[in-house]
């Protein structure tokens, strides 16, 4: 459904769309929000399917989440609202917002009563599959509506500072697990890659509370990532990807908050479905 050029699709939460603090996953965000942006780009005959007869293809190469700590129970609806914020020559920004229901609210309140999960932005180009070169957005501008409304401060690329120090190092191969259908590696499985370096101890007392990744290169089949994690001063963690080359392919800054209260399985198995 599309209002005043916002685009929204409510979900269902599935078992593995939450982790053991009642959040959904940051691959579960990213997959929502990305299928949200597939479905209203199909609506405007501009999904990769419509534009890879004129062999063209989208990219997305960054992405800024900030995480609410907002439980949400298996089975639980959830709601994807994405519109397009920004339209330059060769870029295009989505911004997004995914929301629950508020509990507290009254059976017949208005839409309105939401609880906040996630918001952010995203950038996506257009690749020209024969040149590899990226194309203007001129085709796009008659086709998508723009509503300049941003959930970041600005559009300005996020820079990340330089690691001091390694605290963790890993490696892994890709697997066909990793691949998405164009036979990369995705850019969901980059963050899963990425997130495996977090220190349990961080794990088992908080959680996620924004996550930013630049998507640098295209990486496939058996290649060999290094994920290197440096704890910075101020309290985040950088996590850097590379491939066998030493070129990095992937970074994301992490930042976690306390985990204050845990909720009790007897309220997820006696709540209403």
């Amino acid at each position: 459904m599309i209002t005043e050029g916002k685009y929204r699709h409510t979900y269902t939460a599935t078992a593995s769309d939450i982790t053991p603090l009642y959040r959904l996953t940051p691959n579960a965000l990213l997959m929502y929000f990305q299928d949200s942006f597939a479905r209203l780009m199909t609506i405007h005959g501009v999904a990769a399917f419509d534009i890879i007869k004129q062999r063209r293809m989208w990219v997305i190469t960054e992405v800024q989440i900030d995480v609410q700590p907002t439980v949400t129970y298996w089975s639980e609806d959830f709601t994807v609202e994405i519109w397009v914020s920004e339209l330059t020559s060769l870029r295009i920004y989505c911004d997004f917002r995914i929301v629950r229901k508020d509990r507290s609210a009254l059976p017949l309140a208005s839409s309105k009563n939401e609880q906040l999960i996630a918001s952010g932005t995203s950038q996506w180009n257009i690749l020209n599959l024969d040149t590899k070169r990226l194309e203007t957005t001129d085709f796009l501008a008659d086709k998508l509506t723009v509503v300049p409304r941003l959930m970041t401060g600005s559009h300005k690329k996020v820079r990340f500072p330089k690691a001091q120090s390694i605290d963790m190092q890993m490696e892994h191969r890709a697997t066909r697990l990793d691949l998405d259908f164009n036979f990369h590696v995705s850019n969901r499985s980059y963050v899963s890659i990425a997130l495996l370096t977090m220190p349990d101890e961080v794990l088992s007392s908080q959680t996620l509370s924004s996550v930013t990744v630049h998507w640098l290169h295209e990486t496939y089949l058996d290649d060999t990532l290094t994920c290197r994690m440096s704890h910075i001063d101020d309290g985040s963690y950088l996590h850097t990807l590379t491939n066998s080359e030493g070129v990095v392919v992937c970074e994301l800054m992490s930042r976690w908050q306390s985990q204050t209260e845990t909720a009790d399985v007897s309220e997820v198995l006696n709540r209403d479905l």
